[in-house]
């Protein structure tokens, strides 16, 4: 059911950005300050789409899955801009690294709202 999903998705996403970041092996700084920022992020997107999921009104699943979207939203945000600041001082695998990483993202996490709308 979708409780269960959801409870998964509150463990396991954070987790994933956590692991993301560690194997990165970015400066201990740079690593804690992303994590600090990821992990609430995705709690937060996560526990915003919940409420929407199980509604039976329409209403309340645009406006939960509209404020599911804005921590969704920042995680991309950071990803993107705040990570692609400390490229710069990564060696150039890193670098390469965190490009598929971000592809990989988009196409995998982006897809889901969509496909949840058409259905």
């Amino acid at each position: 059911t979708a409780s269960y999903r959801y409870v998964d998705w509150l463990l396991t996403v954070p987790l994933l950005l956590v692991e993301v970041i560690a194997v990165l092996a970015l400066a201990k700084e740079v690593s804690r300050s992303l994590i600090m920022r990821l992990v609430p992020a995705s709690a937060a997107m996560i526990a915003l789409g919940y409420p929407g999921e199980v509604s039976n009104d329409q209403n309340t699943q645009v406006l939960y899955g509209v404020l599911s979207t804005i921590p969704f939203l920042y995680i991309l945000y950071v990803l993107f801009v705040e990570l692609g600041k400390s490229l710069d001082r990564q060696p150039e695998g890193v670098a390469a690294t965190v490009g598929r990483l971000r592809l990989l993202l988009i196409a995998t996490w982006g897809v889901y709202p969509m496909v949840i709308a058409c259905f």
